[in-house]
């Protein structure tokens, strides 16, 4: 607004100097230099109107950005569909960070400042890496420490390990404390709770009163079959693993509706197989994804 207003001042001015040369000035000229004036100021005011337009469009917003990442560690996050039938598209697991990883680095590439937290969770949540500025080691931690061989123990509470991540926006790192910060939760499950201690909607309702936006990212195909793939030495599939009695693990929707609620100012409800995913969960934090990222197929 102010280039906008010192670019009319600098008109003005011109307009005056040229209509002193204009009262001198015979008739003739006197109508031809007035109608170009006239032109040439509405067309510098339309164009500087337009340039305001889009510096505002532009803006970087330097408001710092807080995102806790919870990642759903139980056994089900390892399941895939049946790969003579639908292809090696990986597991859930594998399919939720390839949806991370470019959010972590257009984080990285963010004109705010940016911490994450890593929160793995089962039965109960466990800190895998705290507040930290590092994306790069986070990113990292998402590629590297999230490995298949995480995903050994069946069940998980939700309500648990959300009750376990409140606290952590009430010990927020120092040079975020007393700010106007942007405050996100990162949930990635298939939702599939077999372990209900939490209270889900009680830890829902205290972040959301902490002015905490919740991504709901929910891996797992509704209409295809999943099961924990079991293959020989050379990774050829041989068949699913028996789990108590059953085969297949069906994501449950219903739940991670719930968690990013109705309101889509507050949260937002995704799956990482679908396209856009990544750019909008970008657009819901207030980043840019790499032109990469965005002309990907997968997201």
């Amino acid at each position: 607004m102010i280039y906008l207003l010192s670019m009319i001042v600098v008109l003005a001015l011109s307009g005056w100097y040229w209509y002193l040369r204009w009262s001198a000035a015979p008739d003739v000229l006197k109508r031809s230099v007035s109608l170009s004036l006239v032109a040439l100021i509405v067309v510098s005011l339309a164009v500087l109107v337009y340039l305001d337009r889009m510096d505002r469009t532009f803006m970087k917003d330097d408001t710092p950005i807080l995102v806790s990442i919870a990642i759903d560690l139980s056994l089900s996050m390892g399941a895939a569909p049946d790969p003579r039938s639908e292809g090696e598209i990986g597991t859930r697991m594998q399919r939720a960070q390839k949806v991370l990883l470019p959010i972590i680095d257009a984080l990285d590439a963010a004109d705010a400042g940016v911490m994450v937290s890593v929160t793995g969770f089962t039965a109960v949540p466990e800190t895998v890496l705290g507040w930290d500025d590092n994306l790069p080691q986070v990113r990292e931690v998402i590629e590297y420490v999230i490995a298949p061989g995480m995903l050994t123990e069946p069940g998980s509470d939700l309500g648990a390990a959300l009750q376990g991540i409140v606290p952590q926006f009430d010990n927020l790192p120092e040079n975020y404390q007393d700010k106007d910060v942007r405050k996100f939760l990162l949930v990635v499950t298939d939702g599939e709770q077999t372990i209900e201690k939490g209270d889900l909607p009680s830890a829902l309702a205290d972040l959301r009163s902490r002015g905490v936006k919740i991504i709901a990212l929910h891996a797992g195909l509704a209409d295809i079959p999943e099961g924990i793939p079991v293959r020989d030495q050379t990774g050829a599939f041989l068949g699913f693993q028996d789990i108590s009695g059953q085969i297949y693990t069906i994501p449950d929707r219903e739940t991670m509706a719930m968690v990013a609620g109705t309101d889509p100012a507050a949260g937002l409800y995704l799956k990482p197989e679908n396209p856009g995913t990544v750019k909008q969960i970008s657009d819901f934090i207030g980043i840019q994804i790499s032109a990469a990222a965005a002309s990907s197929p997968m997201y």
